[in-house]
């Protein structure tokens, strides 16, 4: 297989860089890459880290599965990306400093577009939308995206939170009404990147509420775009907390991708149970908001990802000298996913997420919003 000017070789792993863009000074921005073809054809599955140049997990474990799989033992090819924001990991910040866009917001975009017909059409309504003009990291990642067109399955590892606990997020699937056979379409990815989520064996939660998937531009995230637009499956790992490097998440990260390679049938043997980090594997879960109503200072009184019924405290909100101001309470039945790396909070603050049964569409119509009747 052909990254660029990479090629893999059968029974080999191949490393190299490929050439990102020009800095200003004339230096070149490199992207490193490693192939990994087994003797035997079979599928092609990517894995990336790090496109938040503060999130180390992903990193390390792909650093450790380059150097532990034997390309003897493979069917098919591994192409790895231990870094996609090369300059965000040397900074260690979310965004590269040449670019402060959101790096997992920048990939082509899936949804159907429907330009709005103006009365007045200003000449430089165009010369402004910063949507044409992208900058140097999006434009190498649509060339980019290429090579992800022509893979089979895709998993990107990331990091929440200190207190979190390990989980797989799965994006929402879209689909056009106006095309024929196309939700069934979606569907059939949905249940096959589900499949493969559970292979992985971490904690399954749903990306997103769908006003706040398309607000956040989770569409068009490495796994989003991937998912929705190419029509394969691809899900986003979370692994803890960002600028940190957990040997247990390491070796949990490590056993997802092995797993989740013997699901594929690029390697053989049983698919492994993640036994040493907290797993929540009864359900699909989706995210809520916990916020506090004070000021003040919260503390868990139930452990990240301990299942607690309705109603149960789970967080108290203090005061400096540690009185209880207020207990916040489980909604539903369901478990913390993660508390933010902080203890101080304000009024209306977002503290953490919890996790509820998902309940909701995952399948849903581009234009989900109702329309509102014509009267006649």
């Amino acid at each position: 297989m052909k990254v660029f000017n990479l090629e893999s070789k059968p029974g080999k792993k191949v490393f190299g860089y490929i050439d990102m863009f020009e800095y200003p000074h004339g230096t070149i921005e490199k992207l490193p890459v490693a192939l990994i073809e087994g003797k035997e054809d079979g599928p092609k599955f990517l894995l990336s880290g790090n496109i938040h140049g503060d999130e180390l997990h992903g990193l390390v474990a792909l650093q450790e599965v380059i150097q532990e799989l034997d390309p003897n033992k493979i069917k098919g090819t591994i192409i790895i990306f231990p870094t996609l924001n090369p300059g965000g990991l040397l900074t260690l910040t979310r965004t590269p400093f040449y670019a402060k866009k959101d790096p997992n917001r920048l990939w082509p975009d899936p949804k159907p577009k429907d330009k709005p017909k103006l009365k007045y059409q200003d000449p430089y309504d165009e010369n402004l939308d910063e949507d044409n003009f992208p900058n140097v990291q999006e434009v190498f990642y649509t060339k980019l995206y290429e090579i992800f067109a022509s893979v089979d399955y895709y998993i990107d590892l990331h990091c929440h939170a200190i207190q979190s606990v390990p989980y797989s997020y799965i994006d929402r699937i879209y689909y056009d009404e106006k095309k024929e056979g196309d939700e069934i379409v979606a569907q059939e990815v949905f249940d096959k990147t589900k499949s493969l989520v559970e292979s992985f064996g971490l904690t399954m939660v749903l990306e997103g509420p769908p006003r706040s998937y398309f607000e956040e531009k989770l569409h068009r995230s490495t796994t989003g775009s991937f998912a929705n637009k190419l029509r394969k499956p691809g899900f986003t790992v979370e692994l803890g907390g960002a600028f940190i490097v957990d040997t247990n998440i390491i070796k949990a990260a490590k056993t997802g991708v092995y797993n989740s390679l013997k699901w594929a049938k690029m390697l053989e043997g049983e698919i492994e149970k993640i036994n040493n980090v907290k797993v929540l594997d009864e359900e699909i879960w989706r995210e809520i908001n916990i916020r506090s109503k004070h000021s003040g200072f919260f503390v868990t009184v139930v452990d990240i990802g301990e299942i607690v019924e309705k109603n149960q405290p789970i967080i108290e909100i203090r005061d400096v000298f540690g009185g209880v101001k207020e207990t916040i309470t489980s909604p539903e039945r369901g478990a913390i996913l993660a508390v933010w790396d902080d203890v101080k909070c304000y009024p209306n603050s977002e503290i953490g997420v919890f996790l509820i049964k998902n309940d909701i569409d995952v399948i849903m119509p581009w234009e989900y919003e109702k329309k509102e009747e014509k009267k006649g």
